[in-house]
């Protein structure tokens, strides 16, 4: 049946070719300002500089401004991501198989610190890391993650685990398996698509995350983060060459895009199965 090709048909894609184009417009300008220089940008924002005035001087000079800060953001996802994956996967083992006294109960109370704003655990957050003495150091990082960015990757791995059939995993006591075993040898192999979303997930958050770095690394530039040490020169603290600082730009949002796209497939997997299983 062939359907007709109405007002409605073109006006709505009309309108979701300007949302893509308003969506990557500012990235294209991102690329724009990276090739030309300083003088070029203020003179004419808009247009794109000819072959012969491309100027790459501003990504080696990027690429020796952010490379420690890339570094560090990178060194503190990875350290923050196995322990993240490992709780996520323990505990949404636990809410999603196991029966136990005030099961519900617990996940409530998970549920309701997912409900509080990110902004208002910080006083908090700060207050802990400076009793136990973590500021300025990598610690002040990795600690608040892991205990932030698994409250989601909990609920999305309850949903999964809990709508694996409960027959497999009685065959399997029959054999002799025990509880840690039946974790270990077919939920987890099973959920490697929601565990990789809840991965990508915690690592975009952690990687992109600037308020609380330059809350507890307050001492120089060796330990600073990307997203910390790219803004603060935004903010005025530092250059004013904005072709070499949307170079930066550029370079620091390379990591997150392998991650994201080599992964893609199975972050997609993750999500659909905790959308349709939970």
């Amino acid at each position: 049946m062939k359907i007709r090709k109405g007002p409605a048909y073109f006006i709505s894609r009309f309108v979701l070719i300007l949302l893509v184009a308003a969506t990557f417009f500012p990235l294209l300008m991102m690329i724009n300002m990276s090739l030309k220089k300083n003088i070029a940008i203020k003179m004419n924002f808009l247009a794109w500089p000819a072959p012969w005035e491309i100027n790459w001087s501003n990504y080696v000079s990027a690429w020796n401004f952010v490379k420690h800060p890339i570094w560090n953001s990178l060194l503190v996802c990875f350290a923050s991501l196995f322990f993240i994956i490992f709780i996520v996967s323990l505990s949404g083992y636990t809410f999603g198989r196991m029966r136990f006294r005030g099961k519900e109960l617990f996940f409530g109370l998970i549920l309701f610190v997912l409900m509080i704003p990110y902004n208002m655990l910080l006083i908090p957050n700060y207050s802990l890391i400076r009793k136990f003495g973590l500021l300025n150091s990598y610690w002040a990082l990795i600690i608040p993650y892991i205990a932030g960015q698994q409250i989601f990757g909990i609920v999305l791995a309850r949903a999964f685990f809990s709508s694996l059939p409960k027959e497999m995993f009685d065959a399997a006591k029959i054999d002799g398996v025990t509880e840690f075993q039946a974790y270990r040898l077919i939920a987890l192999p099973l959920s490697v698509p929601t565990l990789i979303t809840v991965g990508i997930t915690a690592i975009v958050s952690m990687y992109n995350d600037y308020i609380w770095p330059t809350i507890v690394l307050t001492t120089g530039d060796k330990m600073k983060t990307f997203c910390q040490i790219v803004f603060n020169n935004c903010a005025g603290n530092g250059t004013s060459d904005y072709g070499m600082t949307t170079a930066a730009f550029v370079i620091g949002t390379l990591p997150l895009l392998i991650i994201t796209v080599s992964c893609l497939r199975y972050y997609l997997q993750g999500m659909l199965a905790g959308a349709i299983k939970g």
